[in-house]
């Protein structure tokens, strides 16, 4: 059974993928940033003092808790010191047309490294990437 998700986020992992189809792209991120590579709880139900509202906030907190109440889950990384993935993420983005500000808040980073992607797509060379070394001319 193949689980259908938002195209445009072909970037996150098939279970940031679920968190984000039940709450959001945000709580995705912040969980794959915040609790990569550990195994957390999610309770039934939650509170103010628990950790979860306070990293995504209270309504994230509950539709995840409605989702995954009562499950341990293993968080996967979200894009963390993956430069080429997260190079690809800008890319696709930007061919969809989602704005600057869009594409930084959804990968995490900051502004100026969309805005430093999306000059090097324009280059003529901008689309190699079939090594990690820079031009010698």
């Amino acid at each position: 059974m193949t689980e259908q998700h938002d195209p445009d986020r072909a970037w996150l992992s098939p279970l940031l993928n679920r968190i984000a189809d039940v709450a959001g792209v945000r709580a995705a991120l912040l969980l794959g940033n915040e609790k990569a590579c550990q195994t957390i709880y999610i309770p039934q139900r939650v509170n103010n003092e628990h950790w979860l509202p306070k990293l995504i906030g209270m309504e994230a907190a509950r539709k995840l808790a409605a989702d995954f109440g009562g499950m341990k889950i293993v968080i996967p990384p979200a894009l963390v010191g993956e430069k080429r993935r997260r190079q690809r993420a800008i890319a696709e983005m930007t061919r969809k047309g989602y704005s600057i500000s869009s594409t930084a808040s959804s990968l995490g980073v900051a502004r100026s490294t969309v805005n430093e992607h999306r000059r090097r797509l324009k280059e003529p060379d901008g689309d190699r990437d079939d090594d990690e070394q820079g031009t010698l001319f």
